[in-house]
């Protein structure tokens, strides 16, 4: 139990999911704890793609209603930028707002939902490009996640990141 003079950190977290939401919060819950990520990416500065390495630490916040990650990228020029996601569920529709509040800036919204074989996301981006950030093959200890954009003249997505998280064990 928090008290209103806890410094931030512990405020803001919570030990596990609400008890009154919990069927409907596994969706990002099953996320929760470290991972390992090998990164793919597409760069838009060369448009090459490129390798780097994220520790996505997931976790809950606001007394067990929503999910947070912190990501911590390691890229091949050596830099480590850290960005965050809230994801919060409403649990009329059982959908979730996602936003993704990156190193850039460029603050992301997306509505996440469960679908057979993993977690949908769509939004779009600062720029007007619509999104999506698929996790697939989702087990207790590895995950598959794919993030496609489509320009705003484009029809077709187009793959711009993947990653393969594996759960880190104490």
């Amino acid at each position: 139990m928090t008290t209103t003079s806890d410094p931030m950190p512990v405020a803001l977290t919570a030990a596990g999911p609400h008890p009154d939401l919990q069927d409907m919060l596994d969706l990002y819950g099953q996320l929760v704890g470290v991972w390992d990520v090998d990164n793919r990416y597409l760069s838009p500065t060369d448009d090459q793609w490129h390798r780097g390495t994220v520790v996505w630490t997931f976790g809950w916040i606001l007394d067990g209603r929503a999910v947070q990650d912190v990501m911590r990228f390691r890229f091949e020029d050596g830099s480590t930028p850290t960005g965050t996601t809230m994801r919060l569920l409403d649990p009329a529709t059982e959908t979730w707002t996602v936003v993704w509040f990156p190193p850039s800036g460029q603050v992301c919204t997306l509505v996440g939902r469960r679908v057979p074989d993993g977690i949908y996301q769509e939004g779009t981006q600062t720029d007007g490009c619509t999104i999506k950030w698929i996790f697939t093959e989702i087990t207790p200890d590895s995950f598959h996640w794919q993030g496609y954009v489509k320009d705003t003249d484009e029809s077709d997505w187009r793959l711009e990141q993947e990653m393969h998280g594996h759960r880190r064990r104490p």
